[in-house]
C-alpha cells in the first residue's frame, strides 16, 4: 500500500510541473540569429521555481542536438533576453525549459518558430495590460518589446500568485511535501502507514 502511494504523490507532484507556458517566441514573433531575442513565459498554479533553457529542432542537419541557452532560470523573470548566437536560419526550432538537473524532464515547450537570419526585423510588438478588480490585491500586466541590435530590451513582468502563497509552496516542497488538490500531503506523514 505504501509503494502504490508513493507513486501516485511522485505522479501528482509531476503534474505539478507541467504549469508553464511559452509565450514567445512563437509563430508570430521569430527570432533573429545573433541577435537579442525575446524568451517569455507565463505559469499556472505551482510551477517549479526555476529550469533550464534548451532550443531544439528536429532537423539534425540544422541542429543535430538541443543546445543549451540558461543553466538556472529563475521562475519570477517571466522574460529572459537572449541571444541565441550563429545559429543556423531555419524553421521548426523549439524552445524548451527543462528541470535543471534532469533536461529530459521537459516542463514546456514553445509552439515551432522561425529563427531569421542576423539582420532581419523583428515583427511588430504589441503591449497588453489587464488590471483586477478593486476588490483584488494583484494587478497582472503582460508587455513586450522589440529588441534591438544595440542591447535594450525591456522585460516583462507578470507574477502569479502572491508572496505569502510562494514562499508557502517553497517551504512545503523544502520539506519533502506535495500539494494534491490544495492539501500539503508530506513523506513523513505517510511514512507511518
Amino acid at each position: 500500500m505504501l509503494l502504490s502511494l508513493s507513486i501516485l504523490l511522485l505522479g501528482s507532484c509531476t503534474v505539478r510541473a507541467q504549469s508553464l507556458i511559452i509565450t514567445q517566441p512563437s509563430p508570430e514573433h521569430w527570432w533573429v540569429a545573433n541577435e537579442l531575442d525575446t524568451l517569455a513565459w507565463t505559469a499556472g498554479d505551482n510551477p517549479p521555481q526555476e529550469f533550464s533553457v534548451f532550443l531544439a529542432n528536429p532537423d539534425p542537419t540544422i541542429l543535430t542536438s538541443e543546445l543549451a541557452l540558461v543553466s538556472i532560470e529563475p521562475l519570477y523573470e517571466y522574460s529572459k533576453t537572449i541571444n541565441p548566437g550563429n545559429i543556423t536560419p531555419s524553421t521548426g526550432y523549439t524552445i524548451q525549459l527543462t528541470d535543471i538537473l534532469n533536461s529530459t524532464n521537459v516542463y514546456a515547450t514553445s509552439e515551432a518558430f522561425e529563427i531569421k537570419p542576423e539582420g532581419s526585423s523583428y515583427p511588430p510588438q504589441t503591449t497588453n495590460s489587464s488590471s483586477a478588480s478593486s476588490n483584488s490585491s494583484s494587478t497582472a500586466s503582460s508587455g513586450t518589446s522589440t529588441p534591438s541590435s544595440s542591447g535594450s530590451a525591456s522585460s516583462q513582468s507578470n507574477q502569479t500568485g502572491s508572496a505569502i502563497e510562494r514562499a508557502g509552496f517553497n517551504a512545503a516542497v523544502k520539506a519533502g511535501g506535495c500539494i494534491i488538490g490544495g492539501l500539503m500531503v508530506l513523506e513523513a506523514m505517510i511514512g507511518f502507514m
